[in-house]
């Protein structure tokens, strides 16, 4: 697989802008009346713009990776599958994501019983012609996160996976895969596309609960969870 360089990605040459004292809550839901200002400032070059067109639901209850996965997929140049449902439109779905290659390295089987690590869900997308990079969660402070995010959500060649626990955003669940979407300046947060869209709708989370909701450690890999930055190759 192939590996873009941490501090390339990072780009901490770029000042990072610092939290807000008293900047707000923590997590902010996109149908409260403050997720609403939120989302008026969205950014025009946030990949919220690029995401919003493909943005997946899972299919189970566990397939949280996955349809991370290929709204990633969809919303990049890449050339695209023809899945039979949707013949003769090439399109990611969370069927063909498992392609034979896919499938050496995970089963749909193993994610629908026990989901994807962080390293997993890196190889397996660059199975599919992207670069992918893993970052332990737990190598960041609130400055270089807040640095990463700022430039990787503002790039259109540049895509944010992220694994995180729940219940450090207040909510019901385990670990969990989403999309970040955009960075917030005034509120130092960040938006999650949450691909259990039956569950919650998306939400904004403050930089330095989101860094703890990464730092996590997965009881499946026994390694802290983080990110995934996918790019064209």
């Amino acid at each position: 697989m192939r590996r873009l360089a941490y501090a390339a990605i990072l780009g901490l040459i770029v000042s990072a802008t610092p939290a807000l004292a008293g900047a707000g809550p923590a997590v902010i839901y996109w149908d409260t009346a403050e997720g609403k200002a939120l989302r008026a400032r969205i950014p025009p070059d946030a990949d919220y713009w690029q995401l919003a067109p493909t943005f997946a639901v899972q299919i189970t209850q566990s397939y949280c990776s996955v349809a991370s996965a290929v709204t990633v997929l969809n919303a990049m140049p890449i050339q695209k599958p023809v899945d039979p449902d949707y013949a003769p439109y090439a399109y990611f779905t969370q069927r063909n994501f498992f392609t034979p290659d896919v499938a050496k390295i995970i089963s749909p089987q193993t994610v629908l019983a026990i989901g994807m690590t962080r390293e997993e869900m890196a190889a397996t997308l660059s199975r599919h012609h992207v670069a992918a990079t893993s970052i332990a969660g737990d190598t960041f402070d609130d400055h270089n996160l807040r640095a990463l995010l700022q430039k990787a959500l503002a790039d259109d060649g540049q895509f944010v996976l992220a694994n995180y626990l729940r219940a450090n955003l207040g909510q019901v669940g385990g670990g969990h895969w989403s999309i970040l979407a955009a960075y917030d300046a005034p509120s130092d947060s960040v938006l999650i596309l949450d691909v259990a869209k039956y569950k919650y709708p998306p939400v904004w989370v403050a930089i330095g609960t989101l860094r703890q909701a990464i730092a996590t450690i997965d009881t499946t890999s026994n390694k802290a969870r983080g990110l995934v930055i996918v790019t064209n190759r």
